[in-house]
């Protein structure tokens, strides 16, 4: 027998689907622009490792997953530096941490 109104359950069930935004130990402003080294693990739905050169970090559609994961955007590059293609990854937020950037040519900082 299921007891308390649909309301009292559809509270119930809110209080535990609670959203979270991503626990980045390395603010978002400063990933874009430059290459994360993701190792294999980090990374949801893939295989190997990735090198990324991170344009976007979504916030906005990273809130479901515990606080633990973060949707990237950016350019895939193979180990030489060659782009390969332009890709979205779902890494955890122990990926995104200073050691991991790399800077970019350009300036030495990644900008």
């Amino acid at each position: 027998m299921v007891t308390g109104t649909l309301t009292d359950r559809h509270n119930a069930l809110s209080a535990i689907a609670v959203s979270t935004p991503p626990r980045l130990p390395t603010p978002a402003d400063r990933i874009v622009g430059r290459l994360l080294r993701i190792p294999a693990g980090a990374c949801r739905y893939r295989g190997p490792g990735l090198l990324l050169l991170v344009r976007r970090v979504r916030l906005d559609i990273s809130d479901w997953y515990g606080g633990q994961w973060v949707w990237l955007e950016g350019e895939e590059l193979a180990a030489t530096g060659q782009r390969l293609r332009w890709t979205q990854a779902l890494v955890h937020v122990t990926a995104c941490v200073p050691d991991r950037l790399v800077p970019t040519q350009r300036d030495g900082h990644g900008r």
